[in-house]
C-alpha cells in the first residue's frame, strides 16, 4: 500500500523515516478520531486526516491502559464523491491476519471474476468482533489508487450500441443468476454464446487492434488480490492538488464492464490528458466503503 501513497501527492516520501514522519503528522493533526473498545477490551482506534478534497491518509492502531496510541496499519485512501454504489446480495468480510485490515469480496457478474476490495470502514467488524462475516443486500462505493496509467481513445461505436449492450448485460446477467441456481439449459446458453464469441473474436483480431475490439476490461494483477488492471471509459475528471507538497493528482470517474467507480492517480504517473469519452487504462488498488443492510455470521 506504500506503492500507492504517490497516487495521492506523496511521491517524494519514498525512505521509511519520510513515511513515519508523515504517519505522525497524520495522528497529530489528525482531521477526526475515532475510537472503539474491541471485544477483548483493547481499544482500537482510527485517525483520518485529509490531504485534498476526498483523499488522504487512515492510521488504525491501539490504545494502552495508559492511553498510548501504537499504529498497526495506515493507508492512503479515496473516498467516492457520489452516492450511487453497486449492490451486492452477498458479500463476504475477511480480516487480514496481521493487522485490523479488512477485505471484501463477491461475485457481481457484470465482471466475470469475484470483485475483492480492500476495506475502508471497518467499525462494524470491530465493534463485533469479527474475522469473517456475510453481509446480505450491502452496497459498495467503489474507489480506487493508481500507480501507473495511461489515456487510451474510445472505440468507434455503432448507433444504439450502448442500449444493445445494456439489453445483452441484462441477459448474460439474468441467465448467470439462473445457472447458478442448477439451471441447465441456462448454462448451455452461456457455453454456446462464449463459444459464438471467442470464433467472432477469432476472426476480428487478424484484421483489427486488440483495443479496438475490447472497450472495456478487469483482470485480476499480480499476487495480491485486491489488484486489477483495468480499461474503462472515462465518464469525468478533475485535477485536484496535495494541500501539503502542492503536487496535482487526477480524479476519474470510470465505468468498467457496467461498473462505476473513481480513481485517483499523481498527474507524474498519468500518460496523456483524462478528457470524458477517452479511455483509461492502469493498475489499481481497488477500495470500498460498505453500506449494509443486514449482516449475519
Amino acid at each position: 500500500m506504500h506503492t500507492y501513497m504517490k497516487a495521492i501527492g506523496f511521491s517524494k516520501k519514498e525512505s521509511q523515516a519520510e513515511l513515519e514522519a508523515l504517519v505522525k503528522e497524520s495522528v497529530i493533526q489528525s482531521d477526526s478520531v475515532q475510537k472503539i473498545a474491541k471485544p477483548n477490551g483493547n481499544i482500537f482506534v482510527e485517525y483520518q486526516k485529509s490531504y485534498g478534497e476526498n483523499f488522504g491518509v487512515i492510521v488504525r492502531g491501539e490504545e494502552d491502559s495508559n492511553g498510548t496510541f501504537h499504529i498497526g496499519t495506515y493507508f492512503p485512501y479515496l473516498k467516492s464523491s457520489f452516492e450511487e454504489g453497486v449492490s451486492e446480495e452477498e458479500i463476504f468480510i475477511h480480516k487480514k491476519v496481521d493487522s485490523d485490515a479488512y477485505t471484501g469480496m463477491c461475485d457481481d457478474n457484470h465482471l466475470g471474476v469475484s470483485l475483492i476490495f480492500y476495506l475502508q470502514n471497518i467499525e462494524n467488524n470491530i465493534k463485533a468482533g469479527d474475522i469473517g462475516v456475510t453481509v446480505n443486500n450491502g452496497k459498495i462505493k467503489l474507489t480506487s489508487l493508481s500507480s501507473s496509467g495511461k489515456i487510451i481513445l474510445p472505440t468507434q461505436k455503432r448507433i444504439y450500441s450502448h442500449i444493445a449492450s445494456k439489453i445483452d448485460n441484462a441477459v448474460k446477467n439474468q441467465m448467470m443468476d439462473d445457472a447458478k441456481n442448477g439451471d441447465m439449459e441456462a448454462l448451455d446458453y452461456l457455453a454456446m454464446n462464449d463459444m459464438d464469441k471467442n470464433a467472432s473474436l477469432m476472426e476480428r483480431i487478424k484484421h483489427e487492434d486488440l483495443f479496438s475490439i475490447v472497450e472495456t476490461t478487469f483482470i485480476p494483477y499480480g499476487s495480491e488480490s485486491d489488484l486489477y488492471v483495468v480499461l474503462g471509459n472515462i465518464i469525468s475528471s478533475r485535477q485536484l492538488q496535495n494541500k501539503v507538497t502542492g503536487e496535482l493528482v487526477w480524479v476519474m470517474k470510470i465505468v468498467c464492464n457496467d461498473i462505476t467507480f473513481e480513481t485517483v492517480i499523481n498527474s507524474e504517473d498519468l500518460m496523456g490528458f483524462p478528457s470524458p469519452g477517452m479511455r483509461f487504462k492502469g493498475i489499481v488498488w481497488m477500495q470500498g466503503e460498505l453500506e449494509t443492510v443486514e449482516k449475519k455470521p
